[in-house]
This record gives C-alpha cells, structure tokens and sequence, in this order.
C-alpha cells in the first residue's frame, strides 16, 4: 500500500488530520456516534441522552457544526442537529473494532 502523502493532496491530509483531532473528545465522538442512529436530535434530547450538562453538550455541539461534520436548523425555539458526514460512522467502527484488538 502507498504512502498516505503519495495517495492523496497534502490538503486532504491537513483537511482529515483537523477532522479527526476535533473527533479525538471522547464527548464529541459520543455525539457523532448518537447522531448516527437518529437522522436528527435536539440540543436537550443530546445532553439528556449523553448525561452531560447542557453548557457543555453545547460547546461540543458548536464546535462539530464549526467544522462541518454536524448540521443543524432550527424549528420554533428548538434547534436540531444531524450528522453532515455519515462515512464518520465507518471511522467510529474501524475504532470500535481496533479497540476490541487491543
């Protein structure tokens, strides 16, 4: 197999060097994980589900949408987020799986 550096752009590499740091919380990739068993969630079903205090499901939260691996609208006074990267998911498995190795 090649070289990461010979397979793909030095952007690219930079680009999912960023996204996995941001994925590398604990939280955050707990977040990610839910998010992938519901096509969306509000902020309070987030922490509620996570027990994690709003404030800080929030920040977590912002910073996902930041770099484009969440999404999120708003209806009424609620804001719902959803999984923007779905392929995420196979990162979180292949983890999962490597994990169970060790």
């Amino acid at each position: 197999m090649k070289p990461l550096l010979s397979r793909v752009e030095s952007k690219k590499v930079d680009k999912a060097a960023a996204m996995l740091k941001v994925l590398a919380h604990p939280k955050r990739l707990a977040i990610v994980d839910l998010l992938g068993k519901e096509e969306k969630m509000t902020v309070t079903e987030i922490y509620r589900s996570l027990d994690l205090p709003q404030a800080i499901a929030s920040q977590h939260l912002i910073t996902l949408k930041d770099r484009g691996i969440l999404s999120s609208f708003k209806v009424g006074t609620k804001i719902y987020y959803s999984l923007s990267i779905p392929k995420l998911l196979d990162v979180i498995d292949s983890l999962e799986d490597c994990c169970d190795t060790i």
